[in-house]
């Protein structure tokens, strides 16, 4: 599903995020990255994710070699996946319905399917009754959620997280959790990035530690 083989990353000589990392994450499974804000964690789902290059090693991602992809492979790969971004980047002057309808149509889904589709994951995420409102409406944490809908009705193989508690309260914490478990069973693969380390106690999946150094 995932695999790194000694995987670098810096962005100057001087300026290493993390060395020869060596990962295989199976399909199916769920594996957090733990850390302190700065070792690179957010780096990381980039590069999976293939926003951005390492400075050497190979990865794949879905059967598919990364590195070896240009734009419309890209495209067509991260078509199969979900993502959650840290700034979130939903569309502020759109309802929040419109922001999920959008992306499904422009992956050939039908608007009928598309609607049933955002009304269905708002609803799983607690947000259906903000449907109509612009994300400026919202808080942080309601935009987080949003944004997870959205990941959610692509409906992908693989879903990755970038802290996807990091503006929410505890009671929504769980309740995220809860709902990611489900699509976990149901056989999506997650990978996810969190500082939060109160979240080991309830966290299913295989918790790594990411350091400057790379994966302990």
């Amino acid at each position: 599903m995932i695999r790194l083989e000694g995987v670098s990353k810096s962005f100057a000589p001087d300026r290493e995020v993390f060395k020869e990392i060596n990962l295989h994450v199976k399909k199916g499974e769920w594996v957090w990255f733990l850390g302190a804000t700065g070792v690179g964690k957010s780096v990381l789902m980039k590069i999976v994710y293939g926003a951005l290059p390492p400075s050497q090693g190979k990865i794949f991602v879905l059967n598919e070699d990364v590195s070896s992809l240009h734009e419309a492979g890209l495209s067509r790969l991260r078509r199969r996946m979900g993502i959650v971004f840290q700034d979130i980047r939903l569309l502020d002057d759109r309802p929040v319905m419109e922001n999920i309808v959008l992306i499904l149509e422009a992956l050939g889904t039908s608007g009928r399917e598309a609607h049933e589709r955002a009304e269905r994951w708002l609803s799983m995420v607690g947000m259906i009754d903000h449907s109509s409102r612009c994300p400026y409406e919202l808080s942080i944490g309601q935009q987080q959620k949003v944004a997870l809908a959205r990941a959610l009705a692509k409906e992908p193989e693989l879903l990755l997280l970038d802290e996807p508690f990091s503006s929410l309260d505890e009671k929504e914490e769980r309740e995220v959790l809860k709902l990611l478990g489900k699509i976990n069973h149901e056989g999506t693969t997650i990978l996810a990035a969190s500082h939060v380390h109160e979240v080991l106690h309830f966290l299913p999946g295989r918790v790594l530690q990411l350091t400057a150094g790379g994966i302990e």
